[in-house]
C-alpha cells in the first residue's frame, strides 16, 4: 500500500455515536473523581480508557480504512543476470564460484522470492552477455563470455522496456564492467534498479597487469616504450617480475620490483628496440617471485597477468632529398650516418658551381657549354650552358629522376618524406618552387629541415619568401645577420629539448649531462629575432658571456613539421669529438635520430588505421584513407583489406566509401577470438591500376580486461541505484525486499479500502485501553 487515509462512511449512526461520546466522556469523569489520589499512573489509565470508548463510538459511523497499491499482475519486473566470465571467481572462504551462487539464487525452491515477484508484477528474464537476450532458466547460465559491457546493456534494456509499465530492475551481478561508462547518458526516467551484490573484496589475492600503452620515439637504443601499470589485492610488498616477450617467446626485458601497500598501484617503463621494422607484436607477463621451492601464489585467477601489445614502426623506405648549395663536410656524415639506416634513403641535389652570367666572353669561340665540362665524354645539348647552375645528383632512384634539377610539380616533389637544405640561397628556387615546398609541408604533410651557413635564412634571402612562413623562426625582426662569432659556442638542451627523445643521446640524464660538457664546440651560430608562437627551442648556443641563442627550433605547420638547426658548423662534432664519442658515433646517432623525427609522422598516400567501435564491444573498424599523387583525398578507388585471425585464417573484406569523409574507405571486423590480428589494405584506381598498400594490427585480450577488476564495484553500484532510486542488496535480504515491493511506487496502482473496525490495530486499541484502566484499579482496591 503506497498512500492511506482515513474516509468516514454513513451517517445514520452518526447521533448515536455523538451520544456514545458524551456518555463516555461522563463516565471517565465520574471514575477520575473515584480515584483517591490523582497522578500520572492514573491519569494515563483514564486516558486509556476514553481513547478506547472514543474508538468504539467511531466505529459506529463506519470508517473506511482507504489506500492505493501496486496492481496484481500488470506491471512490469526485469530480471538481469550477468552470465559473464567474471562470475566464475571463488571468493576467499566460499567453496562456490559466483556464478554457482547465482544459479542456486534463482532455481532454488526454497528461496520463496521467486514465488512472491512472479505473483505480484509479470517477470522478464534477460541474461546480460556481450548482448540481452532472454533467460529460459538458470541451467543456462555458462559464464563464458569474455566481455561485461554493463553500461551499454543498461541502456539497451531501458530503451527495450520504454513506454512500458516497469516497476523496476534487479540485477543480479559483481559490478565487474568491461566498458566505460558514457559521460552523456543520463539516468533520469529510468525505473529504480536494484544491483544484488554478488561476490566479496575482502581476502582476494591477485596480480592484475592493466592500462597498457605504446609510445614510438625517434631515439636510436630504445624507440619503443612500453609503459603499463600493475595492480594487485592481498600481495602489498611482495617481489613481482614483469617479462616482455616477443613473437618467439623469448625475453626482451625483464624488470623485478616490489609492489606497494594494499590499495595503491605501480608503474612499469620499458624501452625495447625491435629487431625489424614495420608491426610486431609483443607479450608483457607479470609474475609474483617466491622463493625456490616454495609453492606459488594461489591467484584468483592468471587471466590477467599478462597481455599482448602491437607495435608498429612502420616499413618504410622513407625517403630524404637533401639540397646543398656547394659540397660541404655536413653532407658527408649525414651520408655515412644514414648508410647503417635501412629504412632511409638519401638522395642528394649539390650544387659544385653557380650560374655564370649570360654572356661571358671567356669561354672559347662557339662554345657555349659550361667549360667545368670541357675534356669529359658525352658532352651534349643537355651539359649545363654558362647561365645554369652545375648541380649533381647523389642515390637517385633511377637515371631520370631530379634530371631537371629541384622538383617543379607534385609528383616529383611529393614522393619524398622531408627536404633538407643547407646553405643554399632563396634565388636558387623558383617562386613556384617555394610556393611547392610551403605545400609539401603544409597541404602534403612532409617535413623540412634547414641548416646553418652562410646563404641560410636571413643571408640567404628567404626574408619574405614562402618558406619565412614554413619556418619556426621570425626573420622580419633580427637585429644582426652575422653569422661567425669569434668565439666559441656550447650546445645545451633547453626544458622542450629534455622532453623530446631524439634530442637526447643517452638514456639517463646524468649522462647526458656528462655528453654535453665534452661536446664540441662550435664556432659559427646564425642569430635570428626569435622564435615564432607555439615554435619549441630545443637546444641553445651557450657562449663565454652565458647569453644563450637558439640552436635548434622546431614546430608544426599544417599537416606537416618544420625544423631549423642554427648551427653552420655541425660538422665539428666529427672532427674534434672524443674517443668515447667517435666511438658510440655520437655524431651519428644524432643525425639518424634528428631524421627519424623528421619522418616519423609523414603520411603515406595510403594508411591502414584500426580503430575500436564505441556502439559494438569487440568489433573493430577498419579505415584506409587514399590520396592522389598530390595526396588530395582519392575517391573511386577498388579497396580490399584482407585480415589474419589469431587462428590463421584469412578474410577478404571489401571497404566501401565512407559517407561523411572523402578519400575514406571503412570496412568492420567482427572476431571474439584472442591474440594478435594482422590487416592488409591493396587499393586501385579506376583503371585498374594498383596505387599500392599497407598494413596495421591489433591484439585482443578479453579475458584481460574482464579480470581487469575482480573485486565487485559496489561504488558504481550504489550510485547507480541511488541515481535511480534503488538500493544495493545482498542475496540473503532479496526475500525481505521482494515482499516490501507491493508497498513501493510503481506505475500502475489501484485503490483499496477496509472496515477501520476490522484493522487488527483499532481492536489491540480498545482491548488496552479497557483493560489497562480496569487493571489499574483493581491493583488500587477501587470499584
Amino acid at each position: 500500500m503506497i498512500l492511506a487515509g482515513l474516509v468516514l462512511g454513513g451517517s445514520e449512526w452518526s447521533v448515536l455515536a455523538i451520544l456514545m461520546l458524551g456518555l463516555s466522556a461522563v463516565c471517565v469523569w465520574l471514575g477520575w473523581a473515584a480515584y483517591q489520589r490523582a497522578d500520572r499512573w492514573s491519569l494515563a489509565a483514564i486516558t486509556g480508557k476514553f481513547l478506547a470508548l472514543a474508538l468504539l463510538a467511531l466505529c459506529l459511523i463506519e470508517p473506511l480504512w482507504s489506500g492505493v497499491q501496486t496492481r496484481m499482475g500488470a506491471n512490469l519486473f526485469v530480471i538481469l543476470a550477468d552470465d559473464t566470465a567474471s562470475l566464475n571467481l571463488r571468493d576467499a572462504g566460499q567453496t562456490t564460484t559466483r556464478g554457482e551462487q547465482l544459479r542456486t539464487l534463482l532455481s532454488d525452491s526454497s528461496k520463496r522470492w521467486r514465488p512472491t515477484l512472479e505473483r505480484e508484477f509479470e517477470v522478464r528474464n534477460l541474461a546480460v552477455t556481450s548482448r540481452l537476450h532472454p533467460l529460459e532458466d538458470a541451467n543456462s547460465l555458462t559464464f563464458t563470455e569474455q566481455q561485461s559491457p554493463l553500461h551499454r546493456t543498461l541502456q539497451q534494456a531501458v530503451q527495450r522496456f520504454d513506454g512500458r509499465p516497469v516497476a523496476g530492475i534487479l540485477l543480479l551481478t559483481d559490478g565487474i564492467a568491461t566498458d566505460d561508462r558514457p559521460r552523456a547518458v543520463s539516468t533520469n526516467g529510468w525505473p529504480p534498479i536494484y544491483p544484488v551484490v554478488l561476490g566479496e573484496s575482502r581476502g582476494l589475492i591477485d596480480l592484475a597487469v592493466s592500462n597498457v600503452a605504446v609510445s614510438l620515439t625517434a631515439f636510436e637504443d630504445a624507440p619503443v616504450t612500453i609503459t603499463a601499470e600493475l595492480s594487485h589485492q592481498g600481495l602489498a610488498d611482495r617481489t613481482v617480475t614483469a617479462h616482455v616477450l616477443d613473437e618467439k617467446q623469448a625475453v626482451v626485458k625483464e624488470e623485478t620490483l616490489r609492489l606497494p601497500a594494499e590499495g595503491r598501484g605501480t608503474s612499469l617503463r620499458f624501452q625495447i628496440r625491435p629487431v625489424e621494422p614495420g608491426l610486431s607484436f609483443y607479450t608483457l607477463r607479470a609474475e609474483v617471485k617466491t622463493a625456490e621451492g616454495a609453492d606459488p601464489v594461489a591467484e584468483a585467477t592468471l587471466e590477467n597477468n599478462q597481455r599482448k601489445i602491437a607495435v608498429e614502426r612502420g616499413s618504410g623506405p622513407y625517403r630524404l632529398l637533401y639540397v646543398s648549395g656547394r659540397p660541404n663536410w655536413e653532407y658527408k656524415f649525414l651520408n655515412r650516418a644514414l648508410e647503417s639506416d635501412e629504412q632511409v634513403k638519401l638522395t642528394a641535389l649539390v650544387r659544385i658551381a653557380k650560374r655564370e652570367p649570360k654572356f661571358d666572353w671567356r669561354g672559347r669561340a662557339g662554345e657555349s657549354n659550361n667549360p667545368l665540362f670541357r675534356g669529359f665524354d658525352g658532352i651534349d645539348a643537355e651539359t649545363e650552358r654558362f647561365d645554369q647552375p652545375v648541380i649533381v645528383r647523389l642515390n637517385t632512384k633511377d637515371g631520370s629522376e631530379l634530371r631537371e634539377g629541384f622538383p617543379k610539380n607534385e609528383d616529383e616533389l611529393f614522393p619524398f618524406h622531408a627536404v633538407i637544405i643547407d646553405d643554399l640561397e632563396a634565388e636558387f628556387f623558383t617562386t613556384a618552387q617555394l610556393e611547392l615546398l610551403e605545400r609539401f609541408v603544409s597541404e602534403r604533410g612532409g617535413s623540412l629541415l634547414m641548416l646553418g651557413g652562410q646563404e641560410s635564412f636571413i643571408d640567404g634571402g628567404y626574408r619574405r619568401t614562402p618558406l619565412a612562413r614554413v619556418l619556426p623562426i621570425s626573420l622580419d625582426d633580427a637585429t644582426t645577420l652575422a653569422i661567425s662569432q669569434p668565439t666559441v659556442w656550447k650546445l645545451n638542451l633547453t626544458r622542450d629539448g629534455w622532453l623530446q627523445p631524439w634530442a637526447r643521446l643517452r638514456s639517463t640524464e646524468e649522462e647526458e649531462q656528462a655528453r654535453l660538457k665534452t661536446w664540441p664546440a662550435f664556432r659559427t651560430v646564425n642569430r635570428i629575432g626569435r622564435e615564432k608562437p607555439g615554435a619549441n627551442v630545443i637546444a641553445e648556443a651557450v657562449g663565454p658571456g652565458g647569453d644563450p641563442l637558439p640552436a635548434v627550433v622546431a614546430h608544426r605547420f599544417g599537416a606537416g613539421r618544420c625544423a631549423a638547426v642554427l648551427i653552420g658548423d655541425f660538422w665539428r662534432a666529427a672532427l674534434e669529438q672524443s674517443d668515447d664519442q667517435r666511438a658510440k658515433d655520437d655524431l651519428g646517432k644524432s643525425w639518424r635520430q634528428l631524421v627519424r623525427w623528421l619522418i616519423a609522422d609523414v603520411p603515406e598516400r595510403i594508411t591502414l588505421k584500426s580503430v575500436p567501435a564505441d556502439d559494438a564491444p569487440g568489433v573493430m573498424r577498419l579505415e584506409a584513407r587514399i590520396r592522389t599523387a598530390a595526396y588530395q583525398p582519392q575517391d573511386n578507388c577498388g579497396v580490399q583489406i584482407t585480415v589474419t585471425l589469431p587462428d590463421g585464417q584469412s578474410l577478404k573484406l571489401p571497404a566501401e566509401p565512407s559517407l561523411t569523409e572523402a578519400g575514406l574507405y571503412e570496412a568492420v571486423v567482427t572476431s571474439s577470438l584472442a591474440g594478435v590480428y594482422r590487416a592488409e589494405v591493396t587499393a586501385t584506381d579506376d583503371a585498374g591500376k594498383e596505387l599500392g598498400g599497407s598494413a596495421t594490427g591489433w591484439t585482443k585480450d578479453p579475458l584481460a580486461d574482464e579480470f581487469r577488476r575482480i573485486a565487485p564495484e559496489i561504488a558504481w553500484l550504489d550510485e547507480l541505484a541511488k541515481s535511480t532510486g534503488g538500493e544495493v542488496l545482498r542475496p540473503a535480504q532479496l526475500e525481505q525486499f521482494v515482499s516490501t515491493l507491493s508497498r513501493r511506487p510503481a506505475p500502475i496502482t489501484e485503490a483499496t479500502t477496509s472496515p477501520l473496525w476490522q484493522h487488527p490495530l483499532v481492536l489491540c486499541l480498545i482491548i488496552a485501553g479497557l483493560c489497562g484502566d480496569w487493571g489499574w484499579r483493581r491493583w488500587r482496591g477501587l470499584p
